[in-house]
């Protein structure tokens, strides 16, 4: 009962934390908004002192001097000016997201809660499903590693197909729900050479999925800081889904147990729905057939409904957007910042953008410190809960853990912005790898567990910052027209090869030395090759993470092949 009650007390105060930086956020852009440049300004400016008169461009008809108002807390009262009209000016921001649809941020923030909820509700658990169908630490690490090891083959491509054909909402349709498939069929047999091919294809269709979702949200928002701040509702919504679970499923492992004793057994579906009985109690029938591990895949099937209708949503929003700006500039009103994506006349040279990304410095140090990243997250993410089983925990103790990294990473999440401002880029991998050697060392040493609750509140934070990072980066060195195939890239290599190798070299060392020495042997390498990396950054100069800059690939390349045509 106390776990359960310390769980709805960390789930209250996420959602209360989300409503105090959202009130803070406001609170601050009313008092210290700047204000905006005449040829850009539509109403009157928000930043007025009370009892000042101010001039006001407007971006047409002549400059007027008003007369204003204004209460410290932000309330706006406009008195007449010379013409004697009085207006309005409470209609000049009204949207929170610096210029962006309150209703598109609303539906980004669902989308991500709900996606990010149905991965919380089944691949934590996935090891600890494989180890309880009795298949060894290698056999663990082998299916882990099939996952990341396809994403880094077929994600790159993925991206291309995408950026080239422009229709990146119908690849993210055809692999959502064909990878949906795939992993639900992992559940209809045990023998590990089923599991694999299920694995494989899941895999296979799934790569593109998250990336897509990324680049689609960043090229949909005007702001791209705001990234962290709808992502973190990715964060909660896995932590969520993981903790819900975590309990149902310890719940239904004590009802199996109490069934087995009782030699009581579950008739078919069709037997239950046709037999006598009141309708409650052929649900609760129904419900101890989905009981065990088989209820983390009908929890990831039922969250996957909402993801579908938001992304199909999401796509009709960004056609009406569409239309409605060709509408605009037929009639000479179009606004300035129309999206790259949606223009496909001019495709880009892939190939070309890939050979100038791999001669830039800055992005070659990028994707191996992501791939180094990648390759611990593959041994500790596979390893972790196997740990945790090892010394006594439970689904409950595991949908707590995780609820505790989400907790942890929301407000990381929202200040991701700011932080990479202010380290840059190569900064903020250090610190992960860098809390990465802790969270090593407090699973290996840990004798109960809730004593791993801190490595799980420090993973949230490293993640969250960690990911917001990369994504924003990665944004914006990509070269024109190949934003999807760079966050692909950047998946490829952290999801992918990094994720893959760590898996692979974590379940032979687990089968080998077991996982506390797989543990501390990990924490240790990561700590030499962290002292090398910050040597590294320390008397390196001329770095451009700070700032990054977009990769522009050379225009006489591309006029040269166009004359050879």
């Amino acid at each position: 009962m106390a776990t359960v009650a310390s769980r709805k007390s960390l789930v209250l105060l996420v959602f209360a934390s989300l409503l105090l930086l959202s009130d803070a956020e406001i609170t601050i852009k009313n008092r210290y908004h700047a204000p905006r440049k005449p040829q850009e300004q539509y109403g009157f400016s928000p930043l007025f002192s009370p009892g000042r008169r101010h001039w006001v461009s407007m971006s047409s008809g002549p400059k007027s001097k008003i007369v204003t108002n204004l209460p410290r807390g932000g309330g706006l009262s406009v008195k007449k000016g010379r013409n004697g009209v009085q207006k309005n000016a409470r209609k000049i921001n009204t949207n929170k997201g610096d210029g962006d649809p309150a209703n598109l941020l609303i539906l980004i923030r669902i989308m991500f809660f709900t996606y990010y909820a149905s991965l919380g509700s089944l691949l934590p658990y996935l090891p600890v499903y494989y180890h309880s169908l009795g298949h060894g630490g290698q056999i663990i690490g082998m299916l882990g590693a099939i996952k990341p090891f396809t994403t880094f083959l077929v994600a790159p491509l993925w991206g291309i197909i995408s950026d080239q054909t422009g229709s990146p909402f119908m690849i993210l349709y055809f692999t959502f729900l064909v990878s949906l498939v795939g992993q639900l069929a992992v559940s209809w047999r045990h023998d590990p050479y089923w599991i694999m091919s299920m694995v494989f294809i899941t895999a296979f269709f799934n790569a593109p999925v998250k990336s897509l979702i990324d680049s689609m949200v960043m090229s949909n928002i005007k702001n791209g800081k705001l990234y962290g701040k709808l992502r973190l509702w990715g964060q909660l919504g896995f932590g969520v889904g993981s903790s819900v679970v975590g309990v149902l499923l310890s719940k239904s492992q004590k009802a199996q147990q109490e069934r087995d004793a009782v030699a009581d057994t579950v008739l078919t579906t069709a037997a239950i729905v046709s037999g006598n009985g009141t309708m409650m109690e052929k649900l609760n029938q129904i419900w101890q057939k989905i009981t065990g591990y088989k209820l983390l895949f009908f929890a990831h099937a039922l969250l996957s409904i909402p993801t579908f209708i938001c992304i199909r949503a999401f796509d009709r929003w960004t056609k009406k957007d569409l239309s409605v700006t060709n509408t605009n500039s037929q009639k000479g009103i179009g606004r300035k910042n129309i999206r790259n994506d949606k223009t496909v006349e001019n495709k880009p040279n892939v190939l070309e953008g890939i050979r100038v990304l791999f001669h830039n410095r800055d992005a070659l140090l990028f994707f191996f410190l992501v791939l180094v990243v990648g390759i611990s997250s593959g041994v500790i993410e596979n390893f972790a809960y196997v740990r945790i089983r090892e010394v006594g925990g439970s689904g409950n103790e595991m949908g707590l853990s995780r609820l505790v990294s989400s907790m942890a990473g929301a407000p990381m999440f929202w200040f991701s912005g700011p932080l990479t401002e202010l380290l840059g880029a190569d900064r903020v991998l250090a610190l992960s790898l860098m809390n990465y050697v802790f969270r090593y060392f407090n699973y290996a040493f840990m004798r109960s567990p809730l004593q791993g609750l801190p490595a799980e509140a420090l993973r949230g934070a490293t993640f969250a910052a960690f990911w917001s990072t990369c994504t924003i980066y990665a944004s914006r060195i990509a070269p024109p027209g190949m934003q999807a195939t760079m966050l692909m890239l950047l998946n490829a290599m952290y999801g992918g090869l990094g994720q893959s190798l760590g898996a692979i070299i974590g379940g032979k060392m687990q089968s080998k030395f077991g996982t506390v020495k797989t543990f501390i042997y990990s924490g240790i390498f990561d700590s030499f090759f962290v002292v090398l990396l910050v040597a590294y950054l320390s008397v390196r100069k001329g770095s451009s993470f700070k700032n990054p800059q977009t990769i522009v690939i050379p225009q006489n390349t591309t006029v040269k092949k166009k004359l050879k045509k």
